[in-house]
């Protein structure tokens, strides 16, 4: 059997992290909401198209045979992530996950309505009454309201974010969109109102894999038992820095107590570095009771902070950022490839009713940027004539294209394979080539 949840209800705790975190929140914030209304040349710049099957980057479009770039992305991503794992614990949580930012939106609002800490557990376990009523509901009004602007922006990195919501001022929703909509606003409630810690205790797969990322040089919030033990209230004998005020209890988003050592939990927001400043404020005390350290340091050694598996993580990271780079700046603007297509009876070649040759090819285009683009085809090393469509045509923006085309030899070609190739001519000059071969029976 597993225990019932023990609601966690932090305490309010201001203080010089606390500042930096609130201004990487917002700044954060404001690019994740700013992000799908901003425009590439007249398109959405990111957006994940999936019923066309694309992904559009800025100038960039993604189709799923480049889905190299985004296995690439993932591996930087866990590098990176190791990287700074090793170097300073888990900071990223604390400071720059989206589950603890809005995670801490939500708890602000929580605390405007019905209090800090105390109020807030003198409320839940009150009898129902009007004024609990008001407050709740009005609590839960807002978050819905946050819970749907949410959604509206997480959606807009997968539907036109314009054009939904127009829609929605509208009231002209397609059931499809809404049920997108409304799945993403649900989720925020459920996660950010209600689960919060259990996501990065219960699933979240990071702190479980912490602390194969630490070692004991690596900067953690940590507690140095060795100035704060024994500890007792203040005006106990033989007492050490830590006069047990429990506060650091009190704001922790996970409630732990971080005197009982580094735990899985922990997710290096430092609110009880806050908390636990203030108090040694109060008592004159020097600060760093609870602090930025290593466990090295806490245990009186000297903390390495160049060591041989950070350089390692360095090193990858570099070689796969400039291969990402390079890859990018050196990807064509259009993926061009042909192939045969074998006729009924499976014959590689037909007579035309002029008894010349003729074999027929599937050539493939796709535009892999975010501008429309203008090709040519020709051919080259060939005696041979394009039937059957234009040889000029112009791809929009991350459009696919297939082109069934007939080639017909011009009279005297001799028998046997001929090599040959498929030109694409771009209107900046460029030239792509595809090779061929044309059959003669």
């Amino acid at each position: 059997m597993t225990a019932a949840r023990r609601k966690v209800y932090p305490r309010n705790s201001p203080g010089r992290f606390r500042s930096l975190r609130n201004a990487i929140s917002l700044v954060l914030q404001a690019g994740l909401f700013a992000l799908p209304w901003l425009n590439w040349h007249s398109r959405q710049a990111v957006l994940a198209d999936l019923p066309g099957r694309k992904l559009f980057l800025f100038g960039l479009v993604l189709h799923p045979q480049d889905n190299y770039f985004l296995l690439l992305l993932t591996v930087i991503a866990v590098v990176l992530i190791s990287a700074v794992s090793t170097l300073a614990g888990r900071i990223w949580c604390g400071f720059a996950c989206p589950q603890t930012i809005f995670t801490q939106a939500f708890i602000a609002v929580e605390r405007f309505f019905e209090g800090d800490r105390a109020a807030r557990v003198r409320l839940d376990r009150s009898p129902w009454n009007f004024q609990k009523l008001r407050l709740k509901i009005s609590k839960w009004a807002v978050w819905s309201l946050m819970g749907f602007w949410l959604g509206v922006s997480f959606s807009g990195y997968f539907l036109p974010v314009r054009e939904l919501t127009g829609q929605i001022l509208a009231g002209q929703v397609s059931p499809s969109t809404g049920l997108v909509v409304l799945s993403f606003t649900g989720l925020a409630l459920f996660d950010f109102g209600y689960f919060r810690e259990q996501f990065c205790q219960h699933i979240c797969p990071y702190a479980r894999l912490q602390g194969t990322m630490l070692d004991s040089d690596s900067i953690i919030v940590g507690y140095d038992s060795r100035r704060g033990e024994p500890r007792a209230k203040l005006k106990a004998p033989e007492r050490g820095s830590c006069v047990d005020c429990t506060m650091c209890v009190q704001v922790c988003p996970a409630g732990i107590d971080i005197r009982d050592g580094l735990q899985s939990e922990c997710i290096g927001c430092t609110a009880c570095i806050d908390a636990c400043d203030d108090i040694m404020d109060k008592l004159k005390q020097p600060r760093g009771l609870i602090r930025f350290t290593s466990l090295n340091e806490l245990e009186g050694r000297a903390t390495r902070l160049t060591r041989p598996r950070l350089l390692i993580y360095m090193l990858s990271l570099a070689v796969l950022s400039i291969l990402f780079v390079y890859l990018v700046v050196f990807r064509p603007a259009l993926a061009f490839d042909c192939e045969r297509v074998v006729q009924p009876g499976g014959q590689l070649a037909s007579l035309t009713a002029d008894g010349r040759v003729s074999n027929i090819f599937k050539v493939h285009l796709a535009n892999q940027v975010a501008d429309p683009i203008q090709v040519r085809l020709q051919l080259a090393h060939l005696e041979a004539e394009l039937m059957g469509r234009s040889t000029e045509l112009t791809l929009a923006p991350g459009e696919v294209s297939e082109l069934q085309l007939l080639l017909v030899a011009q009279p005297g070609l001799k028998r046997g394979i001929h090599p040959f190739q498929f030109c694409v001519l771009l209107a900046d000059g460029s030239r792509l080539t595809a090779p061929a071969t044309f059959f003669v029976p």
